[in-house]
């Protein structure tokens, strides 16, 4: 190992013609970032892009500033490359690896009280409430886009496997259904869809007033009048409650590579987005999922 450091070092300094203070910040990225390997028995050889990102939300837990993490993104991209260009590696896990921008956007998401205020919102005791709440408890529980959710069909829901499957210009997505997504939609396909449907052989899961198949302009009308109705002092939009199924998750301790494939997201920079709005104060690792699931 500290044989391969050291040629490493050598190569920066040779080949890359790095500075003595960038190559001793390097050296230190990669003492720390070696010493998190080996304390979770992750073979630096063997290493793969969701062990990176492990790391970084291990650095963004502890406080790291952006400017660090970014430094280290480098640190370890440098070191993957050097790996893989002289066959210790079979790949290159940090390639797509992106770092951050040091003002990045500020992502709205409502905390886990606002979402069960907003959730539990419709009026379940009448039909519309019953697919509304379907439909919220869906776009929440599965992190899916309203341009998805409009084109689920009836055979896209597999209740007994408990999974989704989203069918986008990219292929298929599998989603896990949690337990309470699937109660409600259990609940609209027996007590809801079939008092709207007008159209025996209408195949859309969810169907506006008319019978028919949701427009985008439509879903976001009912998510506008349960927002107004709670008065939230938030512009609740579909993404807004996207970015708040990914955040929680990642609260709760998941794996960010699985949250971003349940996203449909396979562009690895947009995931550190996220790193900067994990809670700080979280010490579980690895344990519960989803909330709601």
């Amino acid at each position: 190992m500290n044989n391969v450091i050291n040629k490493y070092l050598e190569y920066i300094r040779l080949d890359k013609n790095l500075s003595q203070n960038t190559i001793e910040s390097y050296k230190l990225d990669l003492k720390k970032y070696i010493h998190y390997l080996n304390e979770n028995d992750i073979d630096f050889l063997q290493v793969t892009e969701n062990d990176i990102f492990t790391f970084l939300i291990h650095l963004e837990k502890n406080n790291a500033s952006v400017s660090s993490i970014s430094r280290k993104i480098s640190s370890i991209k440098s070191f993957h490359e050097f790996l893989f260009l002289n066959k210790l590696s079979d790949n290159n896990p940090a390639k797509k690896l992106k770092k951050p921008r040091i003002e990045r956007a500020k992502m709205d998401i409502l905390t886990e009280e606002e979402v069960d205020l907003f959730l539990n919102s419709p009026d379940t005791n009448t039909t519309k409430g019953i697919r509304d709440k379907a439909i919220l408890e869906m776009l929440y529980g599965t992190g899916i886009k309203v341009s998805e959710l409009i084109q689920l069909n009836l055979d896209d829901i597999n209740l007994d496997m408990e999974y989704i499957s989203c069918k986008t210009n990219k292929g298929i997505r599998i989603i896990p259904l949690g337990s309470i997504a699937k109660q409600y939609i259990v609940k609209y396909l027996n007590d809801s869809r079939s008092k709207i449907v007008k159209d025996e052989n209408q195949k859309a899961l969810f169907l506006n007033s008319k019978g028919e198949r949701f427009t985008r302009q439509g879903l976001w009308k009912i998510i506008k009048r349960y927002t107004e109705k709670l008065n939230l002092n938030k512009n609740v939009t579909p993404t807004m409650l996207r970015h708040s199924f990914a955040i929680h998750l990642l609260n709760k301790g998941a794996n960010i590579s699985v949250v971003g494939k349940i996203l449909g997201n396979t562009n690895l920079s947009s995931l550190q987005g996220y790193l900067n709005h994990l809670n700080k104060n979280i010490r579980q690792e690895f344990k519960e999922k989803h909330p709601r699931g």
